[in-house]
């Protein structure tokens, strides 16, 4: 099962687009939280959501003013479930009822639109007919959004209301008899029937006593109505249920189908041990870009089984590339559209990753400590299941002779395995034990002179934004057996380092 921690999310930008979505109810934004890639095992289910998100997708724009209506309702859905929770076992409180008869009427509303436009629906979703529970808690079919226990429920309680209105206007005659003052205009001398030409408190008791009988008395039998409604009320729960869900999935849908049009992104044809993504997006990295008036460079991946290595001086976009591979992954195993031209990715058990993030010293470990901690737990999970292995730079905290060492065996050891692992490195003679070689560009494509006479013209702080700005941060199958460049050197001159050490620079390399 594929399990990653919010700050794995974060530094894909699978997070980030989680955060972009803007689901209507409290149903939806639950399933949004709950994101996350569906188990190996659920193959079939991730096929069939895949497939009711391509739907919608291609009927989105023909039936948009319909979806807009069916969000303005989803938007006036309220948590129920709490209600729901309450009044299986004990008897619901006029705020309740006036809660579930709210959740009633925005249901009753959202299934005809649904089930009156075919555009609008997929046959995973059903709502199910309520309108006989709103039928209870509106006995006069008025279908107004407010909620109390009116007369209709039943003939005593009108009556004893009549009482309670008479006693207090009653109440009230004596109240000007006590004070001596002018007769209040709205009191009728019929409400009182009867003429009372003095004051007296003994009879002021007895109303006032009487009053507090109709008052319990009314208060006995809307109890009774409460519980007799609570009753009648609790078989449809399981229809109130039901549509809980489908408000949830349709709502989450909605929001999916509109991330994916917004990114132009594609079905993903789900695979058996191929991964080929072409001109592949990762949109948080994009929009960094284009607030510092720079584009994201579209990247293209294909491999099988077995490992992958891509090599690249430090800037050079490895990392970049590693991240949005992971991310289209995970997207697409989420059941989202992937941020590609076009895509094709296996079902994996696991996915596990090793990355910059994961290598600050925790638990009293060195960096390299939590690296090989790191690794064993890659190793094992490998050994369980199918499994996408994605390592950034793995052994950096280590010595270079060594550390080139252990990528180089964990290359080979893992090219002999059931799995997929891509590792970025800047380590030489790495890729040439690899099943497959990709290569950073950098400043292979660079005009260096105009790169050159840019830099001299600079101050030291814009230095590094003039290299960014004409690094290509895309990457390229290597099909010759071939060095990693050396742009770090390079850049080391770009950047004004002394000529002399330059040269021992390159006399070392």
């Amino acid at each position: 099962m594929i399990t990653l921690t919010f700050e794995q999310k974060k530094s894909l930008g699978f997070q980030y687009l989680l955060d972009s979505l803007r689901p209507n109810c409290v149903y939806g934004q639950e399933l949004v939280k709950q994101a996350a890639p569906y188990p190996g095992e659920e193959r079939e289910a991730l096929k069939e959501e895949l497939c009711r998100l391509s739907c919608l997708v291609d009927s989105y724009e023909a039936n948009k003013n319909r979806w807009d209506s069916l969000e303005l309702i989803l938007m006036n859905v309220k948590e129920i479930r709490g209600t729901l929770k309450k009044g299986a076992e004990s008897v619901l409180t006029d705020l309740e009822l006036f809660e579930l008869k709210q959740f009633l009427l925005q249901s009753e509303k959202l299934r005809r639109l649904y089930e009156d436009n075919p555009g609008l629906r997929l046959s995973e979703i059903v709502f199910a007919d309520t309108a006989p529970a709103l039928d209870l808690l509106d006995p006069e079919g008025r279908r107004l959004p407010g909620f109390y226990i009116s007369d209709a429920y039943a003939p005593e309680l009108k009556a004893v209301r009549e009482e309670k209105k008479r006693l207090e206007a009653v109440l009230r005659w004596e109240d000007i008899l006590e004070e001596e003052k002018a007769p209040d205009a709205t009191l009728r001398q019929e409400d009182v029937q009867g003429e009372y030409p003095a004051y007296s408190q003994e009879r002021r008791r007895r109303l006032l006593a009487e009053r507090s009988e109709a008052v319990a008395e009314e208060e006995r039998i809307q109890m009774r109505i409460r519980a007799e409604l609570t009753e009648k009320l609790r078989p449809w729960f399981p229809f109130l249920w039901e549509n809980v869900r489908a408000m949830g999935r349709l709502d989450f849908l909605l929001q999916k189908t509109k991330l994916a049009l917004g990114c132009h992104g594609v079905c993903p044809e789900l695979t058996d041990h191929t991964l080929s993504l072409r001109d592949m997006t990762n949109p948080e990295l994009a929009e960094g870009l284009r607030e510092r008036g720079k584009t994201f460079t579209p990247i293209s991946f294909a491999m099988d089984n077995g490992t992958a290595v891509i090599t690249g001086a430090n800037m050079g976009g490895k990392s970049v590339a590693l991240k949005t591979i992971a991310l289209n992954v995970v997207l697409a195993l989420s059941g989202f559209f992937v941020c590609a031209g076009e895509a094709r990715i296996p079902v994996f058990d696991d996915i596990c990753l090793i990355t910059e993030e994961y290598q600050s010293p925790r638990d009293g470990l060195s960096s390299f400590g939590g690296e090989m901690v790191q690794l064993k737990k890659a190793l094992a999970c490998q050994r369980e299941g199918y499994a996408l292995l994605i390592f950034d730079e793995l052994a950096r905290g280590t010595n270079p002779d060594e550390g080139a060492a252990i990528v180089k065996a964990v290359v080979r050891y893992l090219k002999e395995r059931p799995v997929m692992a891509v590792l970025a490195t800047h380590y030489d003679h790495v890729a040439q034990d690899a099943d497959y070689h990709y290569q950073a560009a950098g400043l292979a494509d660079a005009d260096m002179e105009r790169l050159s006479a840019e830099i001299k013209s600079a101050d030291s702080r814009k230095r590094i934004d003039i290299i960014s700005n004409y690094m290509n941060y895309g990457i390229y199958q290597v099909r010759e057996r071939e060095e990693c460049p050396r742009d770090a050197i390079r850049i080391c001159g770009l950047l004004g380092l002394e000529p002399e050490l330059l040269r021992l620079m390159e006399a070392e390399a």
